[in-house]
């Protein structure tokens, strides 16, 4: 992954574990305070649009094919690819980066070689867990695929997206301590199926299927932002989703920026599904670290309990994660580690 914090996921993991926040004001034009953003500085700098997402993605999609274990037992089987993006892409932008996303990947014959399809999915920070229900319906319509590569990208920290939020009064500024602080980052994770949590490899991690649920009204800002139902329907419905209740899980990791209409909402849901069954678990809250990364966000927190795990930083055994967006989308899954 790329994120604010680091170019790579290990620079990105040291940056967690010693809590180092790259946190920076930004004016824009027609607003006399500035805004609090954390951005790729190093990367994105002057960079606008579809040229600032096609800066951040290569490196994280190369990083994970990468780190893939030797792919060649099973070189003539299909594989699914599936690039999202956020959803104020057109068309043609879209087209643009699935085409650079392609060349990429292009020089890893192990990959490349192999009949492959695409798909774009557009989305905020639920889209990842929209992208795992495509991935696994794929699996059920074909029994002789065997990976797919999901990869995200997105930017609050582009300027022109930067002057719709803070238009909207979508951003943390003195008056709302309600915005959100917008980041930027990319992300891309290499699954391949297993039959069953046996079959894990040994160190590794499986995501179960995801819940995905829409609340009956938003969650922020309308007066509703303690209904907590969808959300604890979205938890409950992931535990079961993996064949698992509270007390199997180990840690939590959610969106929580420290707002209190996302804390209301998860409060809520967390004593009905959780706390009702288990005691306070262990949460992890990448975005008090990388502000809110939009469409990226659900790999990131894909990636980020395997590799504290890897290291050897924190024991994990299984992970409920989510997100919600102020729309009233929830989405959540359960990963999980190898017995072995």
């Amino acid at each position: 992954m790329v994120t604010a914090v680091g170019n790579s996921t290990a620079q990105t993991v040291a940056s967690w574990v010693a809590q180092s926040r790259r946190f920076r004001k930004f004016r824009l034009d027609g607003f006399a305070d500035p805004f609090t953003i954390v951005d790729c500085q190093s990367i994105t700098s002057e960079l606008f649009g579809a040229d600032r997402l096609a800066a951040l993605l290569p490196s994280a999609i190369i990083e994970a094919i990468e780190s893939a274990p030797d792919l060649s037992a099973s070189a003539d089987a299909p594989c699914l690819e599936i690039l999202i993006v956020p959803p104020r892409m057109g068309s043609a932008d879209c087209e643009r980066l699935s085409s650079e996303m392609t060349s990429w990947l292009a020089p890893y014959h192990g990959w490349s070689d192999r009949p492959r399809q695409r798909l774009i999915v557009s989305g905020g920070a639920t889209a990842a867990w929209s992208a795992l229900e495509h991935a696994y319906q794929a699996l059920l319509e074909n029994p002789h695929l065997q990976h797919v590569l999901i990869a995200a990208v997105d930017s609050a920290c582009d300027p022109t997206q930067l002057t719709e939020l803070a238009k909207a009064d979508f951003l943390l500024r003195p008056g709302n301590s309600e915005g959100i602080v917008p980041g930027e980052a990319a992300a891309c994770v290499l699954l391949e199926r297993v039959a069953n949590a046996a079959q894990i490899p040994v160190g590794s991690f499986a995501i179960h299927r995801p819940s995905l649920v829409l609340a009956g009204s938003p969650f922020w800002p309308s007066v509703n932002a303690s209904e907590a139902s969808a959300l604890g329907q979205t938890l409950a419905s992931a535990l079961s989703l993996a064949g698992m209740e509270a007390v199997h899980i180990s840690h939590l990791e959610s969106d929580m920026d420290g707002s209190n209409w996302r804390a209301l909402v998860e409060a809520s849901a967390l004593n009905r599904v959780i706390f009702s069954e288990t005691t306070a678990l262990p949460q992890w809250r990448p975005a008090t670290l990388l502000g809110q990364t939009g469409a990226a966000f659900g790999l990131i927190g894909w990636v980020l309990p395997a590799v504290l795990h890897d290291q050897a930083i924190e024991s994990v055994n299984t992970v409920l994660h989510w997100s919600i967006e102020p729309s009233g989308e929830c989405a959540a899954c359960v990963i999980e580690r190898s017995p072995y």
